[in-house]
C-alpha cells in the first residue's frame, strides 16, 4: 500500500517482510510482478544511480532515517540498504523488509528506487557485511552513510568490512559524545591512506561562515587583516564543537599557522596557541548552554592598515550571517544562504565522489590541535 511523504508527487510503499534469502527476488516481484503493489496499471521504471548503504544502531535512529530516505532518492536515485545493528537486542536472526520510494512524473508513470531494511540483534550483526555484499549492484558506486553519533573507525571490524565495500564514506560529527578522541580516531583513519572519498556533514554545514570570513578578511577589502590576527573567539551551541574545530582548522591551514599548545577549561572552553609569521595568535572556543547545534558568534581581533580592528560575526538566523568591523569605518557585511537538512546534505554529497583535499588537510590540522589539548 502506498502512502504519501509530504509531497503529492513523492510517495513510498509500505515495507513488506521478506526472508533474507529471498530479498533480491522479492524486490523484482514487489515492483513488477505484484498486481497490488504498486498498482498493476502503473508504468514503473526502476531508477538507480548508486548503492546507498546506511548504518544505524537502534530502531529510534531507524525511524528518523526512514523519513529522510524518500527525499534523498528523489534527488539521487539509489538502491538503499538500511542496516539497523542493535547490540542491545539479543535476537539471533535477521529481519528483512523491502519497499520502494517513487515519484509520479506524469499520469500513470512512476520512477522508483528500491529500499531494503535489515535489522540485526547482537548475535546477527557479524552477518551484515556478507549480506550487503550479495545485495550491492556491482556496476554502481557505493556510498556508506554512517548515520549514528559515533566516529566510524571506532566501530572496529564491522566498520572496516562495510567501508571496504564503499567508494565514499559519509558521517556527521555533530553529537559525537567524545569529540576530541573521536576526531583523532577519524583523522588517523583518514591519514592511513584511505583511497575512498570521505565527507563529514559537519564540514559542509558552516560553509557560509567560510565564505563570509573570506570576504570580510579579503586583502582588497581589509589590507593586512589576515596577517595581523592576534585572537579568535568562537561561541557555539551544544554538539557543535567539531564544526567550530574544523572551522579553526580550515582557517589555520589557510594562514599557515602551527598549533603550539592547547587546553580545556571549565565552561567548557577550549584554548589554543598557534605559531604564525607575525606572532602567537590565540584561539578560544566556548560552548553555550543551550541553542541549536551550530556556530553562533565569531570575533577576530586583528589590524587593518596597521590600525586595531575587531571583526564581529554573528548568526542572525539559521541562514544568515552578518559581520561588523569595529574600528574600520563601521563597515557591515552580511551573507545569506539556504539551510540544508541532513537529508539534503547527504543527497548533495552522494554524486561527489572526488576527494575533498581541503577538508582532509583541515581535518589533519584539527587532529594536531586535538592532540595538543589531550
Amino acid at each position: 500500500m502506498a502512502h504519501a511523504v509530504n509531497a503529492p508527487a513523492l510517495f513510498s510503499y509500505e515495507a513488506q517482510p521478506v526472508d533474507v534469502a529471498e530479498i533480491e527476488g522479492q524486490l523484482t516481484r514487489f515492483l513488477w510482478d505484484d498486481p497490488e503493489s504498486p498498482e498493476a496499471s502503473a508504468l514503473v521504471t526502476r531508477a538507480c544511480m548508486a548503492n546507498l548503504l546506511i548504518f544505524c544502531r537502534s530502531t529510534e535512529e531507524e525511524q528518523g532515517i526512514i523519513q529522510e530516505i524518500p527525499f534523498i532518492v528523489a534527488q539521487h536515485p539509489s538502491r538503499v540498504l538500511l542496516l539497523v545493528a542493535d547490540a542491545n537486542d539479543q535476537s539471533e536472526g535477521l529481519e528483512a523488509f523491502v519497499s520502494a520510494h517513487c515519484r509520479l512524473i506524469e499520469e500513470g508513470q512512476q520512477i522508483c528506487s528500491e529500499h531494503v531494511t535489515v535489522r540485526a540483534g547482537n548475535a546477527g550483526i557479524r552477518r551484515l557485511p556478507s549480506l550487503v555484499r550479495s545485495l550491492l549492484l556491482g556496476d554502481l558506486a557505493t556510498s556508506l552513510w554512517w548515520a549514528t553519533p559515533e566516529a566510524p573507525p571506532m566501530r572496529g571490524l564491522l566498520f572496516d568490512e562495510l567501508a571496504e565495500l564503499a567508494d565514499q564514506i559519509i558521517y556527521d560529527s555533530v553529537a559525537w559524545t567524545d569529540p576530541i578522541r573521536q576526531l583523532i580516531a577519524t583523522a588517523n583513519w583518514v591519514r592511513r591512506g584511505q583511497s575512498k572519498s570521505i565527507a563529514d556533514l559537519a564540514w559542509r554545514r558552516p560553509l557560509l561562515w567560510h565564505r563570509l570570513l573570506a570576504q570580510a578578511l579579503d586583502p582588497a577589502y581589509a589590507p593586512g587583516a589576515l596577517e595581523g590576527i592576534s585572537e579568535i573567539h568562537i561561541e557555539h551551541g551544544p554538539h557543535a564543537l567539531t564544526q567550530a574545530w574544523l572551522l579553526v582548522g580550515w582557517l589555520a591551514l589557510r594562514l599557515g599557522w602551527r598549533p603550539q599548545g592547547g587546553r580545556v577549561t571549565p565552561g567548557p572552553e577550549v584554548h589554543w596557541q598557534f605559531a604564525a609569521s607575525h606572532g602567537l595568535p590565540r584561539v578560544r572556543i566556548r560552548r553555550l548552554v543551550s541553542g541549536e547545534a551550530e556556530i553562533k558568534t565569531l570575533r577576530i581581533m586583528t589590524r587593518v592598515s596597521d590600525h586595531p580592528v575587531t571583526f564581529h560575526f554573528r548568526a542572525d538566523s539559521s541562514n544568515k550571517i552578518s559581520a561588523f568591523a569595529e574600528g574600520f569605518a563601521d563597515r557591515m557585511l552580511s551573507l545569506s544562504g539556504p539551510v540544508l537538512s541532513r537529508a539534503e546534505l547527504v543527497a548533495h554529497q552522494l554524486p561527489d565522489l572526488a576527494h575533498d583535499r581541503l577538508f582532509e588537510e583541515s581535518l589533519a590540522l584539527a587532529r594536531t590541535m586535538a592532540e595538543e589539548v589531550l
